[in-house]
């Protein structure tokens, strides 16, 4: 079990607490006077990400974590809004090169502005918070971010090589999940402990290390529930089979399945390309036959169990209370 170590210099700051909704509120405000902008595009842009920023899991888990060592909340807030702020950026980008006209039952910017304001939008909330975090002039939070949206283009490269091909090994799938979600979690983890005044190596701190846990557990939760529990994620099942990605649950199955049984996976993966809706049933049916929702659901656990003991670790109750109760929020989604 890790330990955190406690920074009492803020100590008294944690007693202001805000809840989580507040929060939110003021990570949106931040964020939308971090990307105020002349042009119109970039105005409707910015309300965009503003309305469009689903549950704010990362600023969230960036505040109480660092409020968990009483860290000061106003600089907690806008790293969790630059943090944001490179998440939506690659989304933009992301719906463009997938073509997605729809992001969690709404139209999506490139649907709204166009593909060519939106890569371009994109670009600009990027180098719009690159320049606020530079004003804050400190070296180590460029590294970090610089570092994160590095590695978000390499991931997103990566699976782009790898779409529609369904021999895709699990480790390169490992290198896609940690350079897609888990690295902003692990961002997260890395600016608390930059925060705090210490020298240690914030990669490699107890903190980071949650933080990728936590990124890591959240991308193969949704996979999951992709193939298991589409209703959850308000989507439609299968999502990532129809569009040639190949996930935790696909691997597992591919590994497990006898050479008839993957034979007719290979070919239900080429014909679901071409609609055919009986690839759908097939695949079901496949994970049903090796118990591949058992197999996925009992790593889950095991990665839920750790979590758990981590998050247990951290010194200030009222925080740590609160990132228990919104991690066991995402629990309950997927529990049954």
């Amino acid at each position: 079990m890790l330990v955190f170590s406690r920074n009492a210099n803020h100590e008294g700051e944690t007693k202001k607490l805000d809840f989580p909704q507040r929060v939110i509120a003021q990570t949106n405000k931040k964020i939308d006077a971090i990307l105020r902008g002349d042009l119109k595009i970039l105005r409707n842009l910015s309300k965009y990400v503003v309305k469009s920023g689903g549950k704010r899991i990362r600023p969230l888990f960036l505040y109480y974590l660092g409020r968990a060592h009483h860290l000061p909340a106003n600089d907690l807030i806008a790293l969790g809004a630059l943090l944001e702020i490179v998440h939506a950026a690659s989304l933009l980008h992301d719906d463009v090169v997938d073509h997605a006209d729809v992001r969690r039952g709404k139209p999506t910017a490139a649907r709204l502005f166009g593909n060519k304001e939106v890569v371009l939008g994109g670009d600009h909330l990027l180098s719009t918070g690159l320049k606020y975090l530079n004003s804050l002039k400190n070296t180590h939070y460029m590294t970090v971010f610089t570092d994160a949206i590095c590695a978000l283009t390499e991931a997103e490269l990566l699976q782009m090589e790898y779409q529609g091909n369904f021999a895709t090994p699990l480790k390169i799938h490992a290198r896609i999940v940690d350079g897609k979600t888990a690295v902003l979690f692990r961002a997260a983890g890395a600016l608390v402990k930059i925060l705090s005044n210490t020298q240690a190596d914030f990669y490699h701190s107890k903190e980071a290390q949650l933080g990728e846990l936590f990124g890591r557990y959240f991308q193969h939760r949704d996979d999951f529930l992709d193939y298991f529990d589409a209703k959850s994620l308000k989507k439609k099942g299968l999502q990532d089979f129809k569009n040639g990605i190949a996930t935790r649950p696909l691997i597992f199955l591919r590994e497990n399945a006898n050479p008839h049984d993957r034979k007719i996976l290979t070919n239900a993966w080429k014909n679901i390309q071409k609609g055919n809706v009986q690839s759908e049933a097939i695949v079901l049916s496949l994970m049903q036959k090796y118990a591949i929702e058992e197999k996925c659901r009992e790593l889950l656990r095991k990665d839920e169990e750790e979590i758990l003991d981590l998050l247990a670790t951290l010194p200030e109750p009222k925080a740590r209370g609160v990132l228990i109760h919104e991690f066991e929020k995402i629990l309950a989604v997927r529990t049954k």
